[in-house]
């Protein structure tokens, strides 16, 4: 993965190979680079990928044979086939190894086979990838693919394949098709990627790692801690997670960068937010605004009355909560997000005024993560009782930083690193631009600088080394 020694020898020399070959062999050099990056990480997952990729366009052509010919029924027996089977796939993998002792007792299934029936990497997002474009297909907004190269390339491109972003195949298939037009000469472009590769690898290995180490002790641990510590793990586990798939999606964007790709920026300062609803305009934008597209307007949006408006809310985030795990704390997640946007809605409607939206929804986010972190739902619920009631005990704390291998040292650095990130976020909020954007709008003293200050940063305080497994970027398991 991206925090592998490998992975800069890897993207170095696809860049060298993309540069030196003519431009219409580049498409298929990306797809043998993705698809031996996809066997890299596991082998089994590749053969799902080439086979869900050759299938899904098959099927898209298909489809748009059938309402071509004015055979709309047809059509739409097709797409609801193929995307439910896609569904049923991903519903498979996802749910079956969490619940195999239930279902090897109900239908004499082999429990030790549904418990190693492995996630391949990356299915959750090419198979939304798959239902949006077979949909677009269906309701007219594009063509089907004609080339199997262009649109396996679509669905396995490297930077994006382990956790997004999820791209819309009308944004992202005409640059598979421009590519021969990239140049090396175009320094500002590779500039750029290089400050987005800096800055995500800088969230990741200096900032959320580390701060996993701390985190992962507090929600394991979690008798052992008073109401304070459970409250910092809480809040340091809001930071690290944001850290994490953001770094990840930083680095994504810079790797694709150097190929001439533009991929979704899938963050916008979301702890800036407003309010709920302006927080998911900010937080996994791919996401959110696939759910927006393909779930929340068809079912109705908000054209249909305010309580079809909140159902289709709480569809929404049912689903975005199951799409990320199989446990009933990721339901939890989900439905809490369902009802602060459906509340926030009736405040609205009634004229309420909240002061202090940003804290507040900071403080709501917050929470719901104890959700989403906590092993099951009766984790969850016991750490945020614990968090409630378990008092402050300061007589305590110089044994746990003992117990917790905290030294001053690591304490600086992991308020170092947190101070960085949000005053940075809090820049490019009020900017409304991206940090590796804002930073090529500097003089190159100043750009080169930032650079150099961020290498050294990543070598000399990142989370790596001998005894140390870098912590694998959380959504890679969804």
């Amino acid at each position: 993965m991206f925090t592998s020694m490998i992975f800069p020898l890897f993207l170095g020399i696809v860049a060298a190979l993309f540069f030196l070959l003519p431009g219409k062999g580049r498409p298929a050099l990306l797809l043998f680079a993705s698809y031996a990056f996809c066997g890299w990480i596991d082998l089994r997952a590749l053969w799902v990928l080439a086979l869900i990729s050759l299938s899904a366009w098959m099927l898209g052509r298909r489809i748009e044979r059938s309402c071509a010919r004015g055979q709309k029924r047809a059509g739409k027996i097709q797409a609801v086939v193929g995307i439910g089977i896609y569904i049923l796939i991903l519903c498979i993998y996802k749910y079956v190894p969490c619940y195999g002792e239930i279902l090897s007792l109900k239908a004499g299934l082999p429990e030790d086979i549904l418990r190693g029936l492995v996630m391949p990497v990356g299915l959750s997002f090419y198979l939304f990838q798959v239902i949006g474009y077979l949909t677009d297909i269906y309701v007219g907004k594009m063509k089907a693919e004609k080339s199997f190269l262009y649109f396996s390339c679509y669905l396995a491109f490297f930077p994006k394949l382990v956790s997004g972003p999820i791209e819309n195949a009308r944004d992202f298939m005409p640059q598979i098709k421009a590519l021969s037009q990239v140049t090396l000469k175009d320094r500002g472009r590779l500039s750029t990627a290089s400050a987005y590769i800096l800055w995500g690898y800088f969230m990741k290995m200096v900032v959320a790692d580390r701060l996993a180490v701390t985190v992962n002790q507090i929600f394991e641990g979690t008798a052992y801690f008073d109401s304070f510590w459970l409250a910092l793990g809480m809040l340091f586990y809001t930071i690290q997670i944001y850290c994490d798939f953001a770094g990840y999606s930083y680095i994504a964007i810079g790797c694709a960068g150097i190929f001439g790709i533009r991929l979704t920026e899938n963050f916008k300062a979301p702890y800036f937010a407003s309010c709920i609803t302006d927080f998911w305009r900010r937080w996994h934008i791919s996401l959110s605004s696939w759910l927006r597209d393909y779930i929340y307007i068809p079912l109705g949006g908000n054209r249909k009355g305010f309580v079809r408006k909140c159902a289709n809310t709480m569809v929404v985030f049912l689903v975005c909560g199951m799409w990320h795990g199989a446990g009933l704390n990721f339901v939890a997640w989900g439905l809490l997000h369902g009802i602060y946007s459906v509340a926030e809605a009736l405040g609205k409607r009634k004229g309420w005024k909240v002061k202090g939206g940003r804290i507040l929804t900071f403080l709501a986010v917050a929470f719901a993560w104890i959700f989403f972190r906590a092993s099951s739902l009766k984790a969850a619920f016991y750490y945020v009782l614990r968090m409630f009631t378990a008092g402050i005990h300061p007589e305590q704390w110089g044994q746990i930083k003992d117990d917790m291998r905290l030294s001053v040292f690591e304490i600086v650095l992991m308020a170092f690193g947190i101070g960085v990130v949000w005053l940075v976020e809090g820049l490019c909020s009020r900017r409304k631009l991206h940090f590796p954007v804002l930073i090529q709008q500097k003089q190159n003293a100043m750009r080169y600088l930032v650079f150099y200050l961020l290498v050294i940063a990543i070598f000399i305080f990142g989370m790596y080394g001998p005894g140390y497994h870098a912590e694998q970027f959380i959504y890679m398991q969804f």
